[in-house]
């Protein structure tokens, strides 16, 4: 596991240095739209080719699932589950809050998802990287960390995103924004959500939810947030989170009061 935890972060170091060399030397209008504000840049593409052609050259067994090409190789004992370039709108508006996020799967043997057992996260500016292993905990620069302990979310500082402006989930994640702001103490909303759910993970944030994730922008960061000590699932309170995409994550009494919340609102809509 260690062996397979430290390729990760070679990967995500990989992808970090190229993210690194062109930032600022590229903006929005040398981008493609996938959506009305969901931007993919060639800077994005050289990070997962680069990241794809290193994982499965060190583990044969792999396949690879990626933001920009998708699926590549069916039926390996494992799968790498890779964003290359999480929070793409900042990095290309120099904004500094975007992250390179590898998380590695055993894969089912009755297919669908299987179980996330490492996963690592960079933030490219600073070098940061955040590890975890499932059931050996998890670290930042090679130190163990822990989520906050914060026990009342009226106190709590928490994070999250918007879906994109034309998704369906756009009146619920308003109603469920209003709901939690109204509870806890502040809010805070960088972009990346592989760097908050890391941030979750050492305690600068007491919690995090988010509606209509993919499976590469919180693969790595959920693991990383249950080893160190938080609950993250989706909005049902399950660990179905990659296929669902709605998560809420934090220390075990935020989660569940975030989640009561979450589900309550939900509920009354």
């Amino acid at each position: 596991m260690k062996d397979l935890l430290e390729i990760a972060a070679q990967a995500c170091r990989l992808g970090a240095s190229i993210l690194k060399e062109h930032y600022g030397k590229i903006g929005v209008s040398q981008a493609d739209q996938k959506g009305l504000t969901d931007y993919v840049s060639e800077v994005d593409r050289r990070s997962e080719e680069a990241i794809q052609k290193f994982v499965l050259n060190e583990l044969p067994a792999s396949s690879f699932l990626g933001e920009e090409e998708g699926q590549v190789g069916e039926g390996k004992e494992y799968r790498w589950i890779v964003d290359p370039l999480d929070g793409t709108s900042n990095y290309l508006l120099r904004f500094p809050a975007f992250a390179v996020s590898v998380a590695l799967e055993k894969c089912s043997a009755f297919g669908g998802w299987g179980e996330v057992i490492a996963g690592a996260v960079t933030f490219p500016l600073t070098g940061d990287i955040w590890t975890a292993a499932k059931g050996s905990g998890a670290s930042k620069n090679g130190s163990p960390i822990h989520v906050a302990q914060t026990l009342d979310v009226r106190g709590a500082l928490l994070a999250t995103g918007f879906p994109y402006r034309e998704s369906r989930d756009a009146e619920s994640c308003l109603r469920v924004f209003e709901n939690v702001f109204n509870t806890c103490a502040d809010i805070r909303r960088p972009g990346a959500a592989a760097l908050d759910l890391c941030w979750v993970a050492e305690g600068v944030f007491d919690g995090f939810w988010e509606f209509g994730l993919k499976a590469w922008d919180i693969a790595a960061g959920g693991l990383i947030i249950k080893e160190a000590g938080g609950h993250f699932t989706s909005f049902d309170g399950d660990n179905v989170y990659l296929t669902s995409g709605n998560v809420v994550g934090g220390n075990p009494q935020i989660h569940q009061q975030m989640l009561n919340i979450i589900q309550n609102t939900l509920q009354s809509l």
